[in-house]
């Protein structure tokens, strides 16, 4: 046996009898001498003395003062030579002794920081959610927490490989919590294909930000946009009756290429609204109870919106407005300033911007039911 084998074991043997006397300057050198001596000379140490030496530790931690603690985990936190068992205590410990460890020690395993955030406190999520290079699956943990602040953190790591499906569970909540909204748009790796979607609910700002970032142009946010919404009319189909007559006429004259505004106006002269309705959602590719929705529900602005998304002239936009209300027997007056501010949407709006407006629309009533 070495020289050094024998210095560690007659060490241990001190630190053993130690641990029998319960004073609080015992426990402190005991705390001191076991992590000194694991710290230095770890690889002399058996696992069966490891494994006691971590027990008393266990038992013991909770008598030292914090600042040590402290002063302990800091020193080894980018210690990777050191036995785990020692990291995973001092990273369960309170979390301003946990938080360098949590932060920086390359010892914990997925497993274990898993544990941590299942089992400790919202200061310890938030510590491993800024941690670098975090796995698919401890981000995924994380984002279960369904805690903001942890979620924010953990979209500002551009370090953490969180999932697509991971990405599309916090891209659902933040159309209705907007504090996820911003750094999810910051998100280098974001798919383009679910960038693209966001665009429909965040603010005119981030709008920018997210073009600029991901590199889009407005014709191929467009283009994404009215890919969902051809998935959401799928669904309407799929959910809605036998096809009828006037559905099989619509599809028919699209595909003959002759689906015009005077189709729309000559049906809504002759009273057949519905074919009216039919005809014009399928101009504006929106499913039919948002046209419905548009023509009867969102007032004359609205109809503004579509007439520009499907360049129809605002000459023909009073006589839409008439004779679809009068088919629903509901009021056709219209006050000089309704009349101004309708007509503003004609002067404002372009086609591309009505029809992005469009798509938000339908976004929104994907998420609510309009009626």
């Amino acid at each position: 046996m070495s020289d050094i084998e024998n210095t560690t074991g007659e060490e241990i043997e001190k630190l053993m009898s130690l641990a029998h006397d319960s004073s609080k300057d015992a426990r402190a050198a005991l705390f001191d001498g076991i992590t000194d001596l694991i710290e230095a000379q770890h690889q002399q140490i058996s696992i069966t003395e490891i494994d006691l030496m971590m027990d008393i530790l266990s038992k013991i931690i909770c008598d030292i003062e914090v600042n040590i603690r402290k002063k302990l985990a800091l020193k080894l936190a980018d210690r990777a030579d050191l036995p785990a068992e020692l990291i995973i205590l001092l990273a369960n410990d309170e979390i301003e002794v946990a938080n360098p460890i949590l932060l920086q020690n390359t010892l914990l395993t997925d497993k274990e920081l898993v544990r941590i955030i299942q089992r400790k406190s919202r200061q310890h999520q938030l510590s491993i959610a800024a941690r670098k290079m975090l796995s698919s699956d401890v981000c995924r943990e994380l984002v279960r927490t369904d805690d903001d602040d942890v979620i924010v953190t953990l979209l500002s790591n551009q370090e953490a490989k969180i999932d697509n499906d991971t990405i599309e569970q916090i891209v659902e909540k933040s159309k209705t919590r907007e504090i996820l909204q911003s750094p999810l748009v910051h998100r280098q790796d974001l798919p383009k294909h679910i960038a693209a979607r966001m665009y429909s609910w965040i603010s005119m700002s981030l709008k920018s930000e997210l073009m600029e970032i991901h590199s889009f142009t407005e014709e191929e946010l467009e283009e994404q946009l009215e890919s969902s919404i051809k998935e959401l009319k799928k669904e309407d189909n799929l959910n809605g009756q036998t096809v009828d007559a006037e559905v099989t006429l619509i599809a028919k004259l699209k595909k003959a290429n002759k689906l015009h505004i005077s189709f729309l106006m000559k049906s809504l002269r002759q009273g057949n609204t519905r074919l009216f309705e039919l005809a014009f959602a399928e101009i504006l590719n929106v499913p039919e109870d948002i046209m419905c929705n548009i023509l009867y529900e969102r007032g004359p602005a609205a109809l503004a919106i579509a007439c520009c998304a499907a360049r129809i002239d605002k000459s023909v936009f009073l006589t839409m407005f008439r004779l679809t209300r009068e088919a629903k027997m509901m009021d056709t007056e219209l006050s000089q300033s309704e009349i101004e501010h309708t007509y503003s949407q004609f002067v404002n709006t372009n086609e591309q911007r009505a029809k992005l407006i469009l798509h938000k629309w339908v976004e929104d009533s994907a998420r609510t039911p309009i009626f």
